[in-house]
């Protein structure tokens, strides 16, 4: 049964025009190369987010936080190198960073040099410039406001409800008994 359903799917249209389109442009291989790179990411990213907010050995008061961080990281990521990655993958940036880092170079043949330098400059540049350096500071201040503004908001309002039967007597009560 896998195996049948294997060979639809690698036998189907899409996939063969798919590859032909992938085998003729190396932007389009980049980029592909970065999408496949970033659905990963985003599936890495939720399953964490999942995983945390049912993570009995995170105390229950950072449990928000560290979970509202693994969702904005992944969010990020995503955005990032989505944008970094096809930035790179232009034949127009390419053509500058080769022409600054091989001018000089000789290759047996250039066409396949380029070719292999566009996908690793897209996938190796997004990765590390978005995800390792960009992200860190983007993603933390977003996790505090996504985590103040939507997982702690059911928290914030059983507390302000709680503080409206505070009342004058019981306050002085309580000063009192200190």
């Amino acid at each position: 049964m896998t195996i049948n359903l294997l060979n639809k799917i690698t036998n189907s249209e899409f996939i063969n025009k798919h590859i032909n389109h992938t085998i003729k442009d190396d932007t389009f291989a980049a980029k592909t190369l970065v999408t496949i790179n970033v659905a990963k990411d985003v599936f890495a990213y939720g399953t964490r987010f999942k995983t945390t907010m049912k993570n009995e050995e995170i105390p229950e008061e950072k449990r928000p936080f560290v979970a509202s961080m693994d969702l904005m990281s992944g969010i990020v990521t995503a955005v990032l190198q989505l944008g970094v990655g096809y930035s790179l993958a232009n034949p127009k940036i390419q053509n500058k960073i080769w022409d600054k880092l091989f001018k000089t170079c000789e290759f047996k043949d250039i066409t396949k040099a380029k070719k292999g330098f566009s996908q690793i400059l897209a996938l190796i540049g997004s990765t590390i410039l978005a995800e390792r350096i960009l992200v860190p500071l983007i993603a933390t201040p977003c996790a505090e406001q996504f985590e103040k503004k939507v997982l702690h908001h059911e928290t914030a309002k059983r507390n302000i409800n709680n503080f409206n039967f505070v009342s004058m007597e019981n306050f002085e009560k309580n000063i009192t008994k200190q």
